[in-house]
């Protein structure tokens, strides 16, 4: 009889461990208590890139002058733009769709409550459903702070955000992540005066200090305000205005105080077990996330976690790999999860792609080590495009050049990441990088140059 596997989630994780699990040969039930897809493809990665991508040509158009091409007034359709938006996520919400029901796998829409290791009640109490095995991919929602005035109508999360009817005139950010930043940008470009107040001394605190701050100058040329190393104080309204929001900084300059029509919460995710039951399974806890092995396994025999619940790299692509890597070790594979070569993507203009440690953490780590960088302003295919900003730069220990990080800042980042994440798996050195043919003209040809010049060998800078 074939295994039977309930996934408590329709997420990136859930849906593809489902997939996963179906095609191996188990009964599959999936549960979810919105819409399939969860997160990423309803209120994250999918819509959010849509807006930029809107956002993006406008800029592109506006500046065609360049390339010899008049294209007069320019303006733009917010309701068109939504509209584009929600098409795109209902198409690929409707491909997940056709995915459950092409590979049998039951959906179930409700809120899971874990009853034992084996079985799922259905909120109300109203059905149970038992397996085999449980994988719970609950995913996450927005983190907030405690902050005076944080819950003034005024404030919105990225939920709120993808559902306004036109951008507002001014808007201040909490929060210079990921985010943050893709948000901070399609605001700006659709005719919003933004301000960001990061906390920490960067934007984007976890990657490469001089690659973020060099991200940090281009938002800043195209009029988006940075305020790093900065704590917000308080948010109160201000009446038709909008809301006042106060908020001081290291640099000197004391406390600040603006006037925006909405203020956004962009403080990172955090894990979501609402009325999951993980205390009566008594599933191990840490911190809010629940905690897996590197099989995805949790403390419960038979019951796996994957995805955004279990904390660490919060990446729709992480939650995939761990839903496939869960689905697999109940049917019998040995799978184990390597975090080591992940990459983060920034969508903005220019993106920011990155892969493996900062030079920072690699000195730390290693002490004698290689960087090779590359400025796409020398790059032929970035001069075509007319986008020339920000550089390839590459980490290496000195030893033996095995490349240990790499961060693209420039156009197609997070396409051209996948070369260097490839190498970091298959522990590429420098050498192995500079001795492979990159076509020419092409943008990867600035990962060749970079590797090059770690060793000071650069050909075309």
């Amino acid at each position: 009889m074939a295994k039977s596997i309930i996934v408590i989630g329709g997420g990136t994780g859930g849906y593809v461990a489902a997939i996963r699990a179906a095609q191996l040969g188990a009964q599959v039930t999936l549960i979810e208590k919105d819409a399939l897809g969860g997160t990423c493809l309803n209120r994250g990665c999918i819509p959010t890139k849509a807006l930029l991508q809107s956002a993006d040509m406008l800029a592109k158009i506006k500046e065609a002058g360049v390339f010899g091409i008049s294209a007069g007034k320019v303006s733009i359709d917010f309701s068109a733009v939504t509209k584009r938006k929600n098409a795109v996520v209902e198409q690929l919400v409707s491909g997940v769709t056709f995915l459950m029901k092409k590979n049998k796998v039951k959906v179930i829409e409700g809120i899971a409550t874990l009853i034992d290791s084996k079985t799922v009640e259905i909120l109300g109490g109203s059905e149970r459903v038992t397996a085999d095995n449980i994988i719970i991919a609950t995913g996450s929602k927005p983190s907030t702070i405690p902050v005076k005035g944080i819950d003034e109508s005024g404030v919105i999360t990225s939920d709120e955000a993808l559902v306004m009817e036109q951008s507002p005139k001014s808007i201040v950010i909490i929060g210079g992540g990921v985010i943050g930043l893709e948000f901070a940008q399609i605001m700006s470009r659709l005719g919003s005066e933004v301000i960001i107040v990061e906390m920490m001394p960067q934007i984007l605190p976890t990657e490469d200090t001089e690659v973020a701050n060099m991200l940090g100058g281009i938002l800043e040329k195209d009029g988006i305000k940075i305020f790093t190393s900065a704590t917000v104080k308080s948010i109160a309204s201000a009446g038709r205005k909008g809301s006042l929001v106060s908020f001081t900084t290291k640099d000197g300059k004391g406390e600040q105080e603006v006037i925006v029509e909405k203020v956004l919460l962009s403080v990172g995710r955090q894990p979501n077990t609402d009325d999951l039951g993980v205390d009566k399974l008594g599933l191990a806890m840490e911190k809010g996330r629940i905690v897996a092995n590197e099989r995805m396994e949790t403390n419960i025999p038979g019951v796996y976690a994957v995805g955004d619940v279990i904390g660490g790299l919060m990446l729709a692509h992480v939650a995939m790999d761990e839903g496939k890597c869960a689905a697999e070790n109940i049917m019998g594979a040995d799978c184990k999860i390597d975090y080591w070569a992940v990459p983060r993507c920034v969508y903005t203009s220019p993106e920011l792609a990155g892969v493996g440690i900062t030079e920072a953490e690699a000195k730390e780590e290693y002490g004698d080590i290689k960087v090779g960088r590359f400025p796409f302003k020398a790059n032929g295919k970035a001069l075509i495009l007319d986008e020339t900003a920000g550089m390839v730069k590459i980490i290496a220990e000195a030893r033996y050049k095995q490349i240990l990080g790499v961060q693209i800042l420039g156009p197609h980042a997070t396409d051209l990441i996948a070369e260097a994440v490839l190498g970091i798996k298959m522990e590429a050195t420098l050498e192995e990088i500079a001795a492979t043919i990159h076509a020419h003209p092409t943008l990867s040809e600035a990962v060749l140059e970079a590797a090059l010049n770690a060793e000071g060998k650069t050909i075309h800078f």
